[in-house]
């Protein structure tokens, strides 16, 4: 049980792990964890523990350095070799952030969505305010 749960810490997914170790089934899996309240706690600690990783992992691909190679030549000879980063990487970095900190914090950045029952009236219209103009007129 230790073992399979220190596969499933470093990411790996139940069911890989249990065909590693040789466990007929996830249900026979779920009944040991009922049966045992310490593997029980076992498993979830590794869930937590798991968690962490993906996060670091997901934060390691997205700030990876993925350059890109531009080569020029003339006259069938290489002059110059440019390597820069690509629009879709930096789009890759911001869009993990926003989700990143959306977790992280979801009350400061997380998307926002009101549900209200009680309205009755379809939605018409759409507003959207121009915060740099919203501020320029407290000031």
């Amino acid at each position: 049980m230790r073992r399979i749960c220190d596969d499933i810490a470093s990411g790996s997914p139940l069911t890989v792990t249990l065909q590693t170790y040789g466990v007929v089934s996830p249900s026979t899996f779920t009944m040991w964890l009922k049966k045992n309240p310490e593997y029980n706690d076992m498993y979830k600690e590794a869930q937590k523990h798991r968690e962490n990783f993906l996060f670091d992992e997901m934060m390691r691909i997205a700030f990876s350095d993925s350059p890109k190679e531009i080569k020029k030549y003339r006259g069938g000879e290489l002059v110059e070799t440019i390597v820069k980063d690509s629009v879709d990487d930096r789009r890759l970095k911001i869009n993990t952030l926003k989700w990143m900190l959306g977790k992280m914090n979801p009350a400061k950045y997380g998307e926002k969505v009101i549900v209200d029952d009680m309205t009755t009236s379809p939605i018409t219209s759409i507003k959207f305010i121009d915060i740099n103009a919203a501020d320029d007129s407290t000031a």
